[in-house]
């Protein structure tokens, strides 16, 4: 039976299309911002302000808000769930009645992007008072976008302690990422190779297997970095998210990485079933749409979506996420796989079709990576004063060793040898050599990649 006629395979399709399209309706946003407090930060108050209110630079996901207040005594109180004030980037949180002295406020949420931001602010109140009547917070005349009274109750006082517990610290979310990157670049080099440079290699055994474990490996990070952001919404444990999963239709990010986990399952699915049918061509077609797919879903849960342009910035992602895969991940299916699975002149072919389609792939990454760049920064005075800015520079300084690197190898490579009948399998063994070199160097590439996509523009 032919995968590519299955009705089951094109429904999910479809109904993966719509899901993208509905999912891009609301409005993006950038990686969020505060833009100013009531209190605001060093104030003192002659008396207790009821309300704390927070004016963000976007939309706030209100389910993802939390905060609390750390008193003079050290006691740190989590505050009720919050409200919207005047519009959607205004938070409002009550405050206790009986707050005095020297008082730390520090909130986090999740912004539209996906992305986990937190702050606090600092202020002193010289007088207590027993109910939260007499606050300094002016409310402006008129405004009647106030919600219902909300219960303000606090939860149990905790001593100690700093910021909230995180489902996954840092380092291992970086990890997840590079896994992540990884897996997208390796996935999309083999259907490169199958479709363009060695048709027919992924009925070799080792290539079925890279392709599998690829496809799962995407499909594993994607469930991962799903339960990290529902635990970062929930404020629960990794695991913890597991009990949220109906959260994930609440944001654009998170019904992303669900929907990039089903397609990495549905990709598995499609490859067991090519396995299991002997003698039956490797399903390239519903793969490729698969991976198209995939790329867009990532697109949707980074910095495409922020600053300025969205709706240009998601394709520009896709393009530049695929051409990073036809350069990066082909280097690496053409050194491990396609070179050992020919004979020297094979691979000397395959090499220069590489070539041709890598003087292509090359110039598109540059061009799509400098329209992102303007996009997120507007120029380049913050590419000097911001940390994304600056790991930037970093990632074009590690691509242009890159080229330099795989332009004395294309040089060596090309060196006349004449009359050595051993020319040939000395000119193999080099071409894996310099591939290699140039499949690690870009795995720097990809681990810079991995802590850009984090980081604030701006």
């Amino acid at each position: 039976m032919s995968i590519p006629t299955r009705p089951r395979f094109r429904a999910f399709v479809g109904a993966a299309l719509v899901f993208l399209l509905l999912s891009g309706a609301d409005r993006a946003s950038a990686h969020n911002t505060l833009e100013s407090s009531v209190p605001s930060d060093g104030a003192s108050l002659v008396a207790p302000a009821g309300e704390w209110l927070l004016d963000f630079a976007s939309e706030v996901p209100l389910a993802s808000a939390s905060a609390e207040v750390v008193g003079s005594d050290g006691v740190r109180r989590s505050l009720a769930a919050p409200v919207h004030g005047i519009d959607t980037s205004v938070v409002r949180f009550t405050l206790p009645d009986d707050l005095v002295g020297s008082v730390t406020a520090r909130w986090r949420l999740v912004s539209s992007d996906g992305h986990v931001i937190s702050g606090r602010v600092g202020f002193t109140i010289t007088a207590a008072s027993a109910t939260s009547a007499a606050s300094s917070v002016t409310i402006p005349p008129g405004d009647t976008t106030l919600a219902p009274p909300v219960d303000t109750t606090l939860a149990p006082s905790v001593t100690g302690g700093d910021e909230p517990a995180s489902p996954l610290p840092e380092p291992g979310r970086w990890f997840v990422r590079v896994g992540a990157l990884l897996a997208t670049l390796a996935l999309g080099g083999l259907l490169f190779a199958e479709q363009s440079l060695a048709p027919g290699i992924l009925a070799v055994a080792r290539a079925r297997t890279a392709v599998l474990a690829a496809a799962a490996a995407g499909a594993g990070a994607a469930g991962v970095q799903l339960l990290v952001f529902l635990g970062d919404v929930n404020g629960t444990s990794l695991l913890g998210g597991l009990g949220h999963l109906g959260d994930a239709f609440s944001l654009v990010p998170g019904s992303m990485m669900l929907l990039r986990t089903v397609i990495g399952i549905v990709m598995v699915r499609v490859l067991l079933d090519a396995a299991r049918g002997r003698g039956t061509p490797f399903p390239t077609m519903p793969m490729f749409a698969l991976f198209g797919m995939h790329l867009v879903t990532l697109a949707w849960t980074g910095h495409s979506r922020s600053q300025a342009l969205p709706l240009v910035g998601i394709p520009v992602d896709v393009v530049h996420t695929a051409a990073a895969a036809v350069w990066l991940g082909g280097l690496a299916v053409v050194a491990l796989l396609v070179v050992p699975s020919t004979d020297p002149e094979g691979s000397w072919t395959v090499y220069r079709r590489f070539g041709a389609t890598a003087r292509i792939a090359v110039p598109v990454i540059v061009v799509t990576g400098v329209v992102q760049s303007l996009r997120l920064h507007g120029g380049i005075g913050t590419l000097f004063t911001t940390g994304h800015g600056r790991l930037l520079l970093l990632k074009i300084a590690v691509v242009a060793t890159m080229l330099k690197v795989a332009d004395i190898n294309r040089r060596r490579l090309l060196r006349p040898d004449p009359g050595d009948p051993r020319a040939a399998v000395r000119r193999r063994d080099l071409l894996v050599r310099a591939s290699l070199t140039e499949a690690v160097t870009g795995g720097l590439v990809v681990a810079v990649t991995a802590a850009l996509v984090v980081a604030n523009p701006g």
